[in-house]
């Protein structure tokens, strides 16, 4: 939890793997973490589903595909008709059944949020990164949200969540509180 600005995405981004640390190492699961590109790459996708701050979400495929994409990774390979419709089973978990089909321009900012968490959930990782994942929902979107993510955590999934919400970070089993770059 903290203000804009204070180093929480920045923090998400080295422990999914997405930047290195510029000191320090990092250890997931007792090991330190690959340093070579592919093999950081296939971490990334073995354990960790994102929920970006910023949606990432692919504006020329409909929301089914936005959400299939990390299956498209997966080992063994997962056949076109389980990757639909696993995506269309995790839009219907954040509340858009009706719009798998439906490209991304079509949706609000809100419905964009929710194929970013469908997308990270799909394939039930062990650890779910969320930067902001309810900031763009209404409270009663945001409070469905949150409890799909904990029901997650009690199957098994660790959520590191990121807000400036303290109705959000009120929800969390721990709360960490960072300012300019360090926890306080």
């Amino acid at each position: 939890m903290g203000p804009s600005g204070c180093g929480k995405s920045t923090l998400l981004r080295m422990i999914g793997l997405s930047m290195q640390p510029t000191s320090g190492s990092l250890l997931l699961q007792g090991r330190p973490t690959p340093e070579n590109d592919k093999d950081r790459s296939a971490w990334r996708n073995r354990m960790f589903g994102f929920i970006p701050q910023d949606y990432a979400i692919l504006e020329d495929e409909p929301a089914w595909a936005n959400v299939a994409i990390p299956m498209e990774y997966a080992k063994p390979k997962i056949k076109r008709a389980e990757r639909r419709q696993r995506a269309t089973a995790a839009l219907e978990q954040v509340g858009l059944a009706g719009k798998a089909r439906r490209m991304p321009g079509q949706l609000s900012g809100g419905e964009r949020q929710r194929i970013a968490i469908a997308r990270a959930t799909v394939m039930h990782p062990a650890i779910i990164i969320a930067d902001e994942p309810t900031a763009a929902l209404d409270t009663h979107t945001a409070d469905t949200i949150m409890t799909m993510l904990l029901a997650q955590c009690r199957q098994g999934a660790t959520l590191i969540l990121a807000t400036h919400d303290p109705r959000v970070a009120a929800q969390c089993d721990t709360t960490l509180t960072m300012r300019d770059g360090a926890f306080i």
